[in-house]
């Protein structure tokens, strides 16, 4: 990730001297309302691509809709116990939802011609995970885990609002609330921890079809199983791709 951020700044800067000079007029311009969905199977994130896009060109003409892939990793602290996601490549029903969160953001942000600009917005999400714990390969047990998520966001935008181009960094502290969790052990939501998640991530925001596009982590802080599974712990991150998917801004630009 280290290495990624350094080329999305250069990516930015090769972006913005092509198009400099460019006056693109943003709608709703200090509100921030968006639905993002996140899928760890790449067969459900094409379905969510394509069908948003078309709701964000045909129905909405704004880009309303977002899309990633979120990748999940694991860790315990039991010497051999091993927790992994579900085949993300897989067309069960646990494997196409391993890893599947959906969520709405509304907020505001300053919209000013300086090239600094910030903003802050709220955001309630439903997750659910599905993955494997096992001591082997072939003794790996099926877990899931369905979680809601609220939290708080700042977001600061490096480039001109005016401009085609522009960074926008986030970070986030928000709360995860344990629904439901089948394991082994049954069918009790109390095995599940309640925790805080940060929330990191930086983007492009871009004005051509493919927009927002960036990096994120999300980090849980808190043990996700119940203490009284003594002694055992599990933790989970997650990793993922963004983007929105806007056709009508690829026909605004043939326009002008």
């Amino acid at each position: 990730m280290k290495k990624i951020i350094p080329i999305l700044i250069c990516f930015l800067c090769v972006h913005s001297n092509i198009m400099a000079q460019s006056e693109i007029k943003f709608k709703n311009h200090h509100l921030i309302f968006n639905c993002d969905i996140a899928s760890g199977n790449p067969y459900i994130l094409a379905a969510s691509s394509v069908s948003t896009g078309l709701i964000n060109y045909y129905l909405l003409n704004d880009a309303f809709f977002e899309n990633s892939f979120a990748y999940n990793l694991y860790s315990t602290n039991v010497d051999g116990l091993k927790a992994k996601t579900m085949n993300p490549m897989g067309l069960t029903a646990s494997e196409l939802f391993n890893n599947f969160q959906v969520g709405l953001k509304l907020g505001y942000q300053t919209y000013s011609p300086e090239f600094i600009n910030v903003g802050l917005y709220v955001s309630a999400h439903y997750k659910i995970d599905q993955f494997k714990i096992g001591t082997n390969d072939d003794n790996m047990a099926k877990h899931r885990a369905q979680r809601a998520i609220f939290g708080t966001t700042a977001l600061l935008s490096l480039g001109s609002m005016g401009q085609p181009s522009r960074i926008i960094i986030e970070a986030g502290c928000r709360y995860s609330f344990g629904l439901a969790y089948k394991s082994p052990l049954g069918n009790d939501k109390d095995q599940l921890n309640d925790g805080f998640v940060s929330h990191f991530g930086i983007k492009i925001a871009s004005r051509g079809m493919l927009q927002n596009i960036g990096i994120y982590a999300d980090i849980n802080h808190f043990n996700l199983w119940k203490e009284y599974r003594t002694n055992q712990k599990l933790n989970n991150w997650t990793v993922g791709v963004t983007w929105t998917i806007t056709p009508q801004q690829a026909d605004n630009r043939k326009k002008m």
